[in-house]
């Protein structure tokens, strides 16, 4: 297992073009996207039932290490005062399949990696 950062947005959906855009300036190239939540929040409810998406909030969220965070933690937040949303940060621990384990020790032995 490793120790890992999970970033998670909860942003509107014309928006998350423009967060993928802030992950790729810091080398995070792996996310997840959900479409249409639902919820309740600074804007009111939010539901999944709108005719066009463009008003409706997207979750988006990425796992990285605590430094890819660290580097890219001022631009998160110029992007909320910016565009709105909410990020909330959380340790998880990776648990790597024994290929991904394998090749993950093998970089970090080779010096690519920290």
């Amino acid at each position: 297992m490793k120790s890992m950062k999970k970033v998670e947005f909860v942003i509107e959906a014309v928006y998350v073009n423009r967060l993928i855009k802030l992950f790729k300036k810091h080398k995070i190239y792996g996310y997840t996207i959900i479409k249409d939540i639902e919820g309740a929040g600074g804007h009111g409810v939010r539901t999944a039932d709108d005719v066009s998406d463009a008003f409706s909030n997207n979750y988006v969220f990425t796992v990285c290490e605590a430094e890819q965070f660290k580097d890219m933690e001022v631009d998160i937040r110029k992007f909320l005062e910016k565009y709105g949303g909410k990020c909330m940060l959380i340790d998880v621990m990776l648990l790597l399949g024994e290929k991904q384990r394998q090749e993950s020790i093998n970089l970090q032995y080779s010096g690519k990696v920290n």
